[in-house]
């Protein structure tokens, strides 16, 4: 009874400590404060085998923290605090390793932390295939560290028990064409069709859509060269392209802008702020 009644205390304390940083006016009060956030080490200790409940209050925490930032400064200081956190807490939470990491490069722009994460993560978890595979992600289509991925999808396909997904992979990425960007869209598209955490198919939407706008791109830029030598000019619009043949249909912008020509080249109006 005294081991529940300890437990329940821990948990208010670390709820109290959760609302006094809500609370907080000041930015800097709130970061100060949060840096004393019960450590993972100090609340595994302390938590007698009662890692679940815990975790996923950090857990919470964690989403919090983040929606917030991302609605107001997009500031991730704390994000890889909170996340080291948790995962010693818990060091087989996988979402905290494979969301995390995402967040850290992608919205903190720590790509460095998300290496640490995910390297905390395989060192934890020897037996498990995706957090090696998560790695081999992080350095294909962020850092274009294109060896190490190979090396960590090599890793992931040997690992007992592991699908033919990072096997595959593994392959693809050894004897095809490295670092293309098709090989970069099918990563992404193979994330979104594969998870199940909403956050994470977020992220993926952002980048299909900015690839599928890259390779758009360089593909009409192909075929305005194309029309200029057939031509001997460059064309007045893209749609001189489908009427001279050379393209069926303009492709459409996945964030629902244009395609216009610009001094002979091709750009979107995404980026050019019309």
């Amino acid at each position: 009874m005294k081991k529940y009644l300890f437990i329940l205390l821990l948990v208010l304390l670390i709820a109290s400590l959760a609302h006094r940083i809500d609370t907080r006016k000041s930015r800097h009060e709130l970061i100060g404060e949060l840096m004393y956030f019960p450590s993972g080490v100090a609340l595994r200790a302390v938590s007698m085998g009662f890692y679940a409940p815990l975790s996923d209050l950090v857990w919470l925490r964690f989403i919090q923290y983040y929606g917030e930032h991302r609605l107001t400064d997009t500031k991730f200081e704390l994000m890889y605090h909170i996340l080291d956190i948790l995962t010693t807490l818990d060091h087989r939470f996988y979402f905290a390793y494979s969301l995390g990491s995402l967040m850290l490069t992608h919205d903190a722009e720590r790509p460095d932390q998300a290496r640490q994460l995910l390297r905390k993560g395989i060192y934890a978890n020897p037996d498990d295939w995706r957090l090696p595979f998560v790695y081999a992600f992080i350095n294909y289509v962020f850092l274009k560290e294109y060896s190490t991925a190979q090396t960590y999808l090599r890793i992931a396909a040997n690992k007992p028990n592991a699908p033919d997904r990072p096997k595959r992979w593994y392959a693809f990425v050894t004897y095809m064409k490295i670092g293309d960007l098709k090989t970069s869209l099918a990563l992404w598209v193979d994330l979104y069709n594969t998870t199940d955490n909403l956050e994470e198919k977020a992220i993926a939407e952002i980048y299909i859509m900015s690839i599928k706008m890259q390779l758009d791109i360089e593909y009409l830029n192909d075929k305005v060269a194309q029309f200029n030598r057939q031509f001997g000019r460059t064309p007045s619009s893209l749609n001189e392209l489908v009427r001279t043949g050379i393209i069926d249909s303009l492709p459409e912008e996945p964030h629902g802008e244009k395609y216009l020509i610009r001094d002979g080249r091709v750009y979107s109006t995404l980026k050019r702020g019309e």
